[in-house]
């Protein structure tokens, strides 16, 4: 079978849909693989042979529309905002998913992410190919994953608000797609053209977290688990190892608490670094600050390091805990290192994973912005009291391993013809 993967957004977005698009290829399949333009040189580190498509994810996340009009304290020009980002880059992605699948039925199989799956979607239609989508986290209609204090049947129906809103703000950008591909306009929100038509839709998350959603969404819907790379795979990164100097760092005290916002956006590193710095020598801690895409370029004290990009898997289980954005990939990681969380939310799907946490009992959250000394200070207070950690130990073994992960959604992506 012939795969065409267009992944649109962050690394958090893209890495998972690589380490299954990895699975296909030794499988024997051929696979081909777009990535936003920034991702380009991750991809080919892993020995991916991939293709930039879409805008650039990096360009987008420090651009004045996410870090100013999306925070904006009037409602309008919020909404102008959201319904920008929201088909972000489209036309460009577009014609690049184009030139990658090619003609009708020279693709088997057109797999995308949450972003720009409704131009994925409307491409595979166009082509005659089968459609698959990898969701990080809940996104359709349902009534198990609470928004809303209520039963099931307010769930559902805040569900399917949020689900309208979202078709609302995309329907002339997603009918733009279908029109320059020859298509006639949708009428209906994609949740339901993508269920009418069987396409497949993998539940990259560990139903562990959303207890009675596998049986609510039946197999249309398959739940994998959290995806991961592999050990071998990550060392093709160059990050499955630690350099000697953060090694001894490690070793040299009581583990850290871990401190990283990955892709999101900091307004303002100095003051995050010393709340930081602040909280923890209130209790006594080390911290371990990752930069990820942010300039942290501040002084700090000595019971404090900063350092770039950092392998989760190899140093969360190391740290004490971990204080995150609420990124599903960085949540998987946290989780399978058996500490606590405490979410420093900014948008999305994040607040969810920080409710989620909590109800878990492994973690609690709150809004990036009110995310001060004092809310620091009690959060790990919180989530350092010994119930805490040791529900957090025990559920790490409970999760699915990230190798029977990739190979579910391998499988499901097989059987989307």
């Amino acid at each position: 079978m012939r795969f065409v993967f267009g992944l649109m957004g962050s690394r958090g977005d893209v890495q998972p849909a690589l380490a299954v698009a990895l699975e296909l290829r030794r499988r024997g399949h051929e696979v081909t693989v777009g990535v936003a333009p920034n991702l380009v040189g991750l991809a080919q580190r892993l020995g991916l042979d991939p293709h930039a498509v879409g805008p650039d994810s990096g360009a987008l996340l420090a651009s004045s529309l996410v870090r100013e009009e999306m925070r904006s304290v009037n409602p309008r020009t919020r909404v102008r905002a959201v319904r920008k980002v929201s088909a972000h880059g489209w036309d460009d992605f577009r014609d690049d998913l184009v030139a990658l699948a090619g003609a009708r039925g020279s693709a088997d199989v057109v797999v995308a992410g949450l972003l720009g799956q409704e131009v994925g979607s409307a491409l595979a239609e166009r082509i005659g190919a089968g459609f698959a989508a990898l969701h990080y986290f809940p996104v359709r209609s349902n009534r198990s994953v609470k928004v809303l204090p209520g039963p099931g049947a307010v769930q559902e129906r805040a569900w399917d608000v949020g689900m309208q809103m979202r078709w609302q703000l995309t329907r002339d950008a997603e009918n733009a797609q279908r029109t320059a591909l020859g298509l006639a306009p949708a009428r209906t929100r994609l949740q339901t053209r993508l269920r009418d038509r069987g396409a497949v839709e993998v539940q990259a998350y560990d139903p562990l977290l959303v207890p009675g959603l596998p049986h609510e969404w039946g197999i249309q819907s398959p739940f994998a688990g959290f995806l991961a790379l592999s050990g071998a795979d990550r060392l093709r990164l160059g990050e499955a190892s630690l350099g000697d100097d953060l090694g001894e760092w490690l070793d040299a005290g009581y583990p850290p608490v871990y401190v990283g916002f990955g892709s999101m956006p900091v307004a303002d590193p100095a003051r995050l670094v010393g709340d930081v710095a602040a909280a923890t020598a209130d209790l006594g801690l080390r911290a371990l600050i990752s930069s990820g895409w942010n300039s942290f370029e501040v002084e700090m004290p000595d019971h404090v390091r900063i350092e770039g990009p950092v392998d989760h898997a190899t140093v969360l289980p190391r740290c004490v805990a971990a204080v995150h954005h609420g990124g599903a990939g960085t949540t998987a990681a946290v989780l399978r290192a058996g500490i606590p969380s405490v979410v420093g939310w900014y948008s999305a799907d994040q607040p969810v994973w920080g409710r989620l946490l909590g109800d878990l009992g492994v973690g609690t959250s709150v809004k990036a912005s009110r995310l001060d000394r004092e809310r620091l200070r009690e959060a790990l207070a919180t989530v350092l009291m010994p119930a805490v950690r040791d529900r957090a130990a025990q559920t790490a073994p409970l999760l699915i391993a990230p190798e029977t992960a990739v190979g579910r959604a391998a499988d499901a992506l097989e059987r989307a013809r």
